[in-house]
């Protein structure tokens, strides 16, 4: 079983969400470790983003303190290689189209399969336009995680029926 589908095997999760480089990458890693001790089911690492409307006022001011440190695309992915190294708790990238497209999308996910993400979630990709990631999440097993909005009404059947991992 692979570590996404663990997390559901007793029907619900703890799945905690931060920052990467927030407020630097030492305490990232340090709070996913503590997370992972303390009984997380998942975490969700956001990859900060100058333009992130998919996030309320607390999200928005940690992306910009992480971005203000210099923390990259590139930084993150060393400093998740590192957790790796010794923590096996299941870890998905929350990130906007724009970082993942500027790095070179199969790119971004092939090195975020090497470094052990289980799971992306690209909230500004709207479902009909998923095929600019799933067929590389696909090739390289990774989860791409569906996003339902209250907004969604006759799309939440189709969004939820072709869901993996979780929605």
């Amino acid at each position: 079983m692979n570590r996404l589908l663990r997390v559901f095997s007793n029907g619900k999760a703890f799945i905690p969400f931060i920052t990467a480089g927030d407020p630097n990458p030492e305490i990232t890693e340090r709070l996913v470790y503590e997370l992972a001790e303390e009984g997380a089911d998942l975490i969700e690492l956001g990859i900060p983003f100058s333009d992130p409307v998919a996030e309320g006022p607390v999200i928005q001011a940690a992306d910009n303190r992480a971005l203000q440190t210099g923390i990259t695309t590139d930084r993150i992915f060393e400093l998740v290689a590192g957790i790796r190294k010794s923590c096996d708790v299941p870890l998905a990238f929350m990130t906007y189209m724009n970082p993942a497209f500027s790095y070179g999308t199969e790119r971004f996910i092939k090195t975020s399969k090497e470094i052990g993400i289980d799971a992306i979630i690209i909230p500004d990709l709207p479902f009909e336009e998923r095929d600019e990631v799933k067929p590389y999440c696909s090739r390289y097993g990774i989860s791409f995680i569906s996003m339902i909005a209250p907004t969604s009404k006759e799309r939440i059947r189709n969004i939820a029926a072709q869901a993996e991992g979780f929605i």
